[in-house]
């Protein structure tokens, strides 16, 4: 009977440890973005000034295909993983142009309409990912080269 009143004694202690430990209050989720990184790093576009509609430019201008890049490669996180651009700098460019017309997809792929009205430039640009309970910023990660 002692053995028995013991061992019921020390199975509530180790339920009650046991649900003591599980009430912490934790973030929901994961962030990871060290490894984040493009491949290639840089997008080529055209002006619409500098096409070549009959040459190397043709399909894309009969079908409109935007200018797009390949996704970010090395981002992990609890879904859902939100990506805005953070920043646009340029030395010889216009920042705002490109700004008005780039979009960033979720998994981290660039489009900039086949026509727009961004000047030639070198153009860096930064990001912020978030998700429930993080947010972090991969700075510099992404150039467009507008010639």
């Amino acid at each position: 009977f002692r053995v028995m009143r013991n061992l019921i004694i020390l199975i509530g202690f180790v339920l009650f440890a046991w649900l003591e430990d599980g009430c912490q209050d934790i973030t929901v989720g994961y962030l990871l973005t060290e490894g984040a990184s493009y491949s290639p790093d840089t997008l080529v576009i055209k002006t619409s000034n500098s096409l070549d509609e009959t040459g190397e430019d043709y399909a894309r201008i009969k079908w409109g295909q935007p200018w797009v890049s390949t996704p970010i490669e090395g981002v992990e996180g609890t879904s859902q993983v939100i990506v805005s651009i953070k920043n646009i700098t340029s030395i010889q460019g216009d920042p705002g142009k490109l700004w008005e017309v780039l979009s960033v997809r979720g998994n981290g792929t660039f489009e900039v309409p086949l026509h727009h009205d961004v000047p030639v430039g070198r153009y860096v640009i930064s990001l912020n990912f978030k998700n429930e309970g993080y947010s972090k910023d991969i700075n510099d990660c992404f150039t467009i080269i507008v010639k």
